[in-house]
């Protein structure tokens, strides 16, 4: 399948060069309306435009994409743009990722590098698990999360839409990440975490609300 990258920042790199492990799928280049111009290049493919570019690609044959975006708020609003426009969402799953078989993924997530995902957990749309980060038995994951590398996810905990889980931090068991919720980084979970809050410390504690 002929794909394009959504992105063209770090996280599009890193979409990459996961996806140039399948062979099933053909990286056309990047599209970025913001951070880059028409012709520069990322690991050696190109960056083809802003979104007008789109109706032509499709013409030429372009089925999918993955969206290389960290950010979560915005990443959902570019998987959403191309799905309206007719593409369709694929995963980027690296092959040194650990998944059990009964894993359930949704569409147009990213798996990197040496991540754990244990039996019965449940991962959303449009969804990161970075690099080394460990998703245990029967966590779900919904859709627009970010979960930083390293950080550690002990069994049937749930993380909300849109919420963020920094690097290196931890989740006791049982325990629940609010919608939109950011959990900085090397942050130690115990308690559930309300909507749209920012944790920190070990244990966690709520400094603030997003608004």
């Amino acid at each position: 399948m002929k794909i394009v990258i959504i992105g063209a920042g770090g996280q599009a790199g890193v979409v990459c060069e996961i996806l140039k492990h399948d062979r099933n799928v053909e990286i056309v280049g990047f599209i970025d309306p913001v951070l880059k111009e028409p012709n520069e290049k990322i690991m050696g493919l190109p960056i083809l435009g802003d979104f007008s570019v789109l109706p032509e690609l499709i013409r030429q044959g372009i089925k999918g994409y993955v969206v290389g975006i960290g950010d979560n708020k915005l990443r959902a609003q570019r998987f959403e743009e191309m799905k309206n426009v007719g593409l369709e969402p694929i995963n980027a799953i690296h092959p040194t990722a650990n998944i059990a078989h009964n894993v359930k993924i949704g569409k147009g997530t990213v798996v990197s590098i040496g991540a754990t995902i244990a039996t019965g957990a449940a991962i959303g749309n449009d969804v990161i698990i970075n690099t080394g980060a460990i998703i245990e038995h029967d966590d779900i994951i919904e859709d627009n999360v970010h979960i930083g590398p390293g950080a550690v996810l002990a069994g049937r905990v749930t993380v909300k839409r849109g919420a963020f889980v920094g690097m290196r931090s931890a989740v006791k068991e049982y325990t629940t990440i609010g919608e939109n919720a950011t959990i900085g980084a090397g942050t130690v979970v115990l308690d559930d975490i309300p909507d749209n809050a920012v944790a920190v410390g070990i244990p966690a504690k709520v400094i603030k609300f997003n608004k």
